[in-house]
């Protein structure tokens, strides 16, 4: 099972969410350590906060939702509930229609979950690796778009194409919080490469060492950056059905940044270190 601060990354929801959660009755933790306090949380309660995360954005309030007879609420309910609300949001900005997408994938994890074949996750090692980055706290995905765009824009000029590999990101919030992404953002260097670069009067990269992972968990997402959460949970699902347990920081290798035909599109990377259950506690 993993941590609160671990199953808020493989949910794609912050943790003051599940918290909060948790304190309504709504979903609480599989399961509370007494003498420490930690909760931990299942990749199997993924439908249920997927269900919660639906009916709250087609229109209930937590309350009503809580106040539902039965929990396992039909996707065939749902659904006309969802049409219902797809009308209305067809009829409003852009970003009630990105609202929708964010439904519309969220129903499909539900559906999807424990269907379909294993993802094609796969353990490597990963040696240490130069990074020319910066950290910096962003208050939301656009503002982590335009700084991506903006260091794979800039920086090829400044140390030389043959120098850089992939950009990367390394996600040090200990808890998702979409409203305050501690991120480090830049690009793994294969050549030389300075020992920093200004990106502008307030932003320095610096180059450091990304430690070794002895094993790490990775798995590709394809598509919208919208759907990332989907990729996440497939990987979460499979990282606790094969016994492992995340213990470090997750980062993503950008393989491929969007085209300018197809903004929202990528193809990137997800990477978690993990280590087997029962070497830990047995450490």
């Amino acid at each position: 099972m993993f941590r609160i601060g671990e199953f808020s990354k493989i949910a794609q929801v912050s943790g003051r969410l599940l918290r909060y959660y948790d304190e309504i009755g709504l979903l609480s933790p599989k399961f509370t350590d007494q003498q420490t306090g930690y909760r931990f949380y299942s990749a199997q309660q993924l439908p249920e906060l997927n269900r919660i995360l639906v009916l709250k954005e087609l229109g209930l309030s937590l309350e009503q939702i809580a106040q539902l007879p039965d929990r396992d609420t039909s996707i065939d309910v749902i659904r006309s509930i969802l049409s219902i609300r797809k009308a209305q949001i067809e009829q409003s900005v852009h970003e009630e229609l990105a609202r929708l997408r964010q439904v519309e994938t969220r129903l499909q994890q539900i559906e999807a979950y424990g269907q379909i074949q294993e993802p094609n996750v796969v353990l490597k090692s990963v040696p240490a690796q130069q990074f020319l980055a910066l950290r910096e706290v962003l208050p939301d995905i656009d503002a982590v778009k335009r700084l991506v765009q903006k260091i794979n824009h800039f920086l090829p000029s400044k140390v030389g194409q043959s120098s850089l590999g992939h950009m990367a990101v390394v996600m040090h919030s200990p808890v998702y919080n979409p409203e305050a992404l501690d991120l480090e953002i830049g690009y793994l260097i294969t050549g030389k490469a300075p020992e920093s670069v200004r990106l502008s009067e307030e932003r320095l990269l610096t180059l450091r060492e990304l430690f070794e992972i002895e094993t790490m968990a990775t798995l590709v997402h394809m598509g919208l950056v919208a759907d990332t959460h989907q990729t996440y949970g497939a990987l979460g699902a499979w990282i606790e059905q094969h016994d492992w347990q995340i213990v470090g920081t997750g980062r993503e290798i950008l393989l491929q940044l969007p085209q300018p035909d197809k903004t929202e599109e990528a193809v990137f990377e997800i990477q978690f270190p993990i280590s087997k259950i029962s070497s830990r506690l047995g450490a």
